[in-house]
């Protein structure tokens, strides 16, 4: 056995990386004589990201604002559509699942995570979008939301360089600080970085699709591996991945229980505790997942890794028991799976052990937000 207690990770708004640099207080190129925050280059990325593609990830991103935890959450998104470039978008947080995570008002009531009505000219590589609840304050109980506007957001996408760039007007003033620059780094990346994951991954994955493991139910399954990866390279970065997330998040001791076991427990400054418990079979390619806060499940991460052909299936299971694979988490698994493809063909062709996810402030803040998932969900990238 082995036992061990991490120190903090390295996360958040300082020092953290982003997809691209985002320039605070900039002069307009859209509208002259007005402040923006705008962006560095696209062509300048790696691999690079032009106008139009941005622009579409954009508007997709507006039709389905949802992340992988804010999915386990939701109880209606409505997508009043008048054509593809024109519609209202309303998403509505149960208020019971709230409750159960400790985040709700006790009472069942519901919270608007997001409203907005969304307009596009795609000649001219323009969003506008008119916010209806304040989003920087994590939206509003359904009971005090009104169709009043709050924010505007006019997104232009540049050419010659290519640049995205926001002009923001929050009740009638601009905002090109960079207090809102930074609050629009969780935008600009997931717009750059969903680009970029589409361009480099060897292996795609499906959301709620047929579950190969548990027939008759959904599950996110990916495309097969058998081209870039052995099962026997690929399996142990699974579990090579879940040991540094577990000792990434705060304040945890993790004991190794046995070769296919681990057990992490942490506490929190007001003296509660929350368990992380992982078991794993190689020989049958299953992974288990549960973190509990006291004595309640708050979520299970079932991971299964199939032979014949080498295709890996997971889903998410909340403190209710809803079944959770939907497009967010399948982005998140997608990304998971081809750095883990990655590292694990490094691994090998440097014959050494295999090294963890790159992406490592990702995956921990994914981790954290299944131990606290509200603290993510109401503070999703949002516009």
């Amino acid at each position: 056995q082995a036992t061990y207690t991490s120190g903090q990770p390295t996360s958040g708004a300082m020092g953290a990386s982003h997809a691209v640099e985002l320039i605070a207080e900039h002069a307009s190129q859209s509208q002259p004589g007005m402040q923006s925050i705008i962006s560095g280059p696209l062509d300048e990325l790696d691999p690079p990201v032009t106008p139009e593609e941005a622009f579409e990830e954009c508007l997709a991103l507006l039709k389905y604002p949802l992340d992988s935890a804010s999915e386990s959450l939701l109880k209606e998104l409505s997508l009043k559509e008048t054509d593809d470039c024109n519609f209202t978008l309303k998403v509505i947080l149960d208020g019971k699942k709230l409750d159960s995570y400790g985040y709700g008002k006790g009472d069942g009531t519901d919270r608007v995570r997001n409203w907005k009505k969304v307009s596009a000219d795609r000649s001219k590589l323009r969003i506008t979008c008119v916010d209806y609840v304040d989003e920087g304050k994590m939206g509003a109980w359904v009971t005090d939301a009104k169709e009043e506007p709050i924010t505007q957001c006019v997104v232009n996408m540049l050419k010659d360089p290519g640049q995205i760039e926001f002009c923001l007007d929050r009740k009638g003033q601009r905002r090109a600080d960079p207090k809102f620059r930074d609050g629009l780094y969780a935008w600009s990346d997931a717009i750059i970085g969903s680009v970029q994951a589409q361009k480099r991954a060897k292996v795609k994955v499906q959301p709620d699709a047929p579950s190969i493991q548990e027939k008759g139910l959904k599950s996110m399954v990916s495309e097969p591996m058998d081209e870039h990866v052995s099962y026997d390279n690929f399996f142990p970065q699974l579990v090579k991945a879940v040991k540094t997330l577990i000792s990434g998040v705060p304040k945890i001791s993790v004991e190794e229980v046995s070769d296919e076991e681990l057990r992490g427990t942490a506490v929190d400054e007001k003296g509660e505790t929350t368990t992380h418990a992982v078991k794993f079979s190689q020989s049958a390619g299953t992974l288990c997942w549960t973190i509990t806060a006291g004595d309640k499940v708050m979520s299970q991460m079932h991971r299964v890794v199939h032979r014949d052909p080498l295709v890996m299936e997971a889903w998410d299971i909340g403190p209710d028991g809803a079944r959770s694979c939907g497009i967010s988490k399948a982005k998140q698994m997608q990304k998971n799976i081809n750095d883990a493809i990655e590292k694990a063909n490094i691994g090998l062709a440097e014959g050494s052990q295999m090294a963890t996810f790159d992406g490592a402030d990702d995956a921990r803040a994914e981790a954290r937000g299944d131990m606290l998932v509200c603290s993510q969900v109401l503070s999703a990238p949002s516009l």
